[in-house]
This record gives structure tokens, sequence and C-alpha cells, in this order.
């Protein structure tokens, strides 16, 4: 990274911080762009250099990292099962340090009072989920609903253990908490939803 790229990446999370710090004093509906950039100390055509709106500077984190889960899946080896990649990805993607961990906490708490943001979010979450769809079909030898299904239950389980962070901040770390919740549908006590025959 060169030092104009370093520059902007600097002046870039100075925005994001100011504006999740205005966020947890006012709310979401009460900070403004120009209170974001008087905090960050840069003008307002900055802030709209980087960013087109308040929802764009909150997400940023999630926006910047849409494409991590396909990108973390097509770095496993090519002979490697899918399965046995798809779970590195989960760890890989919850092997987040401590700063990180805290910055995510926070921002999950904003979007639960943000439903302009939280629907933004939402369609993040669909695109990346598409993304690593995929991406395990350029690998997979089965079918498009494998596929499908494959990427759905990634999702799900890195979101759960995320939710699990965000609501029981106990001494498991995310990772460990997908491990626990890979375990049991893969158990016989599987909660899969079964059709009687």
């Amino acid at each position: 990274m060169g030092l104009r790229e370093k520059k902007a990446q600097k002046v870039r999370e100075a925005i994001y911080d100011a504006m999740l710090t205005l966020v947890e004093r006012h709310g979401y509906d009460a900070a403004t762009v120009e209170q974001v950039a008087e905090h960050a100390e840069v003008g307002i055509s900055t802030v709209y250099r980087y960013f087109e709106n308040k929802d764009a500077i909150l997400l940023d984190p999630i926006e910047r990292n849409v494409t991590r889960l396909a990108d973390l899946f097509r770095t496993r080896p090519d002979d490697e099962d899918v399965a046995v990649s798809l779970g590195s990805v989960v760890h890989s993607a919850l092997d987040l340090d401590a700063a990180t961990r805290v910055q995510l906490r926070r921002l999950r708490t904003q979007l639960s009072h943000a439903p302009g943001p939280r629907a933004r979010l939402w369609d993040f979450l669909h695109r990346q989920r598409l993304l690593l769809e995929d991406a395990i079909a350029e690998r997979s030898d089965r079918g498009a609903l494998w596929n499908s299904a494959a990427a759905h239950l990634t999702t799900m389980i890195i979101s759960m253990a995320s939710n699990h962070a965000h609501d029981c901040p106990d001494d498991s770390t995310p990772a460990d908490y997908a491990d626990q919740v890979i375990a049991i549908l893969h158990g016989a006590d599987s909660p899969l939803p079964r059709r009687q025959h």
C-alpha cells in the first residue's frame, strides 16, 4: 500500500469512527454529515468523496468486506473437500482481533436502532451469500441447490456466531460457538427439519 492509499485509508477510518461515535452519542437520525466532517476534522466534500450518504459511512466495514467469504473460499486448495473448505471459511471469517470484535459489536448495537442502514445491511449480506455461492459452484461438482444450501448454511453459522458474540459476550470465541453449531447440525440430534415419510 502506497503513501496515498495509506492516507486515504486513515481519512476513511476517521470518518467512520466519527460517524460511529456520533451515532452512539446522539442516535443515527440526529447525526449529520456536517457533524461527521467536523468530528473527523475533514471537509464535507471529503466525506462525500468517500461516501455517498450516512448509511454508506456506517456500513463501510461491511461493504468493504462483501467479497471476503468468497475470497477466503477461493484461497483454499482446489482438491480440498468443499465442506472442509467452508469450515475453514467460517473460522477465518470469525477469527477477528479483539479491537475489530469491539468495533463490530458497537456497529451491531447501532444497526439495531437504525432501520435504514439495517435494511441496506440485508442487501450486503445477500450479495455476500451469492458471491460465496458462485465461488462454491466453481469448485463443486454438485448441483445448484447443494451449492445454494452450502452458502446459506455457512452464512447462517457465521451470523449465529456473530449474534452470540454480540448478545452474550462470554469467554467463548465466535469460532468456538460456530464449532458448537456445526457439531449440532452434524449430530444425531440435528435440528434440521425432516419430513416424515
